[in-house]
């Protein structure tokens, strides 16, 4: 699941948080002159949130209301990452572990990748996106469900495409196996870590980690391609999956609580909160799990992007937590994403 909104959209200052009437407005404006079917908008500053929606949460059925839930594609990394984390501050696991030692014969060249390669996408490791099975079974359907560890095993016996921490590239592999390494360190699932170290304690009840074949319920968005002239369902296309790399769905409050609770050092110290936000040089911003995301304003904001069949979603804070912006858009298409841009900016970066 691919970051598919362009990071310049990150247009975020530090002036004063708008009014709900004037993120209504806004909201209802983009709604208005795009072919998006319906936006979800969080603005937090100092603790006061303020959350709208507009548009259609299911085209012809539903109104999109600010409690929806949405899949959240890649922001799923950040979730992983933290666990990982967590269990380096344990002493469990350390950045620098060798993926040879932490799954033995798992990977041709695991003897040259560290954690902290997986974490930032400077492994070298394939994205399974370009290999088969992945391309000839999600082009034949959509919905088909691939094994994560079949996924993992396409790119297992390839040579890495570059030395690793030689620089970034986005693999989206790199995430489905830090998902087997925690679950053999742990003896538990990822899903199982997920709620007892992060739902749970922070009182994320939107939140869910929905692996294999999508389902969509009624609280949740639809999701939409709007490329051709009329705008249609994807929501049950999974991209294979989903799986560690992309299968939370959650809704832009409990975004905003984690977020905000992971820059705070509430989840993991501050002191490896502050490598993750440490990016690779001359990347698009890559740390471990999080990203830095530029604004036109020339402010830095630290979160994730998700991009995945039918949605878009941006959720990010200012480094101190203070501001916490989350977007949630269930169309996606090129006319669409420019005016998710504009969006953006126009709200954000005036």
């Amino acid at each position: 699941m691919r970051l598919v909104l362009a990071l310049a959209v990150a247009g975020l200052t530090a002036a004063g948080a708008p009014s709900e009437p004037e993120l209504q407005r806004a909201a209802d404006r983009l709604v208005a002159t795009s072919d998006i079917p319906a936006v979800i908008t969080l603005v937090e500053q100092d603790g006061r949130r303020t959350v709208v929606a507009s548009g259609e949460a299911v085209v012809g059925r539903r109104q999109a209301r600010p409690d929806d839930r949405f899949w959240v594609g890649s922001v799923t990394k950040s979730f992983v990452a933290t666990v990982v984390m967590q269990l380096v501050a344990e002493r469990r696991l350390r950045l620098d572990d060798r993926l040879s030692k932490l799954l033995p014969r798992r990977l041709r060249e695991g003897r040259r990748i560290r954690l902290r390669n997986l974490l930032n996408h400077t492994s070298g490791i394939p994205d399974y996106m370009g290999l088969e099975p992945w391309r000839s079974a999600v082009a034949r359907n959509p919905r088909v469900v691939i094994s994560p560890r079949r996924l993992v095993t396409s790119a297992a016996p390839l040579a890495l495409e570059f030395r690793p921490g030689s620089r970034a590239s986005y693999s989206n592999t790199n995430y489905l196996v830090l998902a087997e390494i925690v679950q053999r360190v742990t003896g538990r699932s990822l899903a199982r870590l997920l709620r007892e170290r992060i739902f749970r304690p922070l009182g994320l009840t939107a939140t869910a980690y929905e692996s294999g074949r999508r389902t969509v319920r009624g609280d949740q968005m639809h999701g939409y391609d709007v490329s051709g002239t009329t705008a249609r369902d994807v929501s049950l296309h999974g991209l294979g999956g989903p799986w560690a790399d992309g299968a939370i769905v959650s809704n832009a409050r409990d975004l905003a609580v984690f977020f905000g609770a992971l820059l705070r050092g509430q989840l993991v110290p501050p002191r490896l909160v502050v490598q993750m936000e440490r990016i690779v040089p001359r990347s698009h911003g890559e740390g471990l799990g999080l990203y830095r995301l530029p604004s036109p304003c020339g402010r830095w904001f630290y979160g994730h992007t998700g991009g995945t069949p039918g949605y878009i979603t941006f959720a990010a804070g200012s480094r101190d937590a203070r501001r916490m912006f989350v977007f949630a858009f269930n169309g996606v298409g090129q006319d669409a994403i420019h005016a998710m841009d504009r969006y953006l900016d126009d709200l954000l970066c005036r």
